[in-house]
């Protein structure tokens, strides 16, 4: 999977991946999740997967947390 993770100014990280379709994008995120969580990272609070088009040639999802 080809993706970014970003930190944002208040201490939410975001994790954001720039290829395929929404489905596999949001699948590929939610297994990021469950890997991390299975290798003791721990969560506060994750957010839905969310769709983002800002143009027809890029679209993204992220799921923050």
């Amino acid at each position: 999977m080809k993706g970014r993770i970003v930190i944002m100014p208040d201490g939410q990280v975001a994790f954001f991946v720039d290829e395929g379709d929404f489905e596999g994008g949001k699948a590929k995120l939610e297994k990021l999740v469950k890997t991390l969580r299975a290798g003791g990272v721990e969560f506060t609070e994750v957010g839905q997967v969310e769709q983002h088009r800002h143009d027809l040639e890029n679209a993204h999802e992220h799921a923050s947390s």
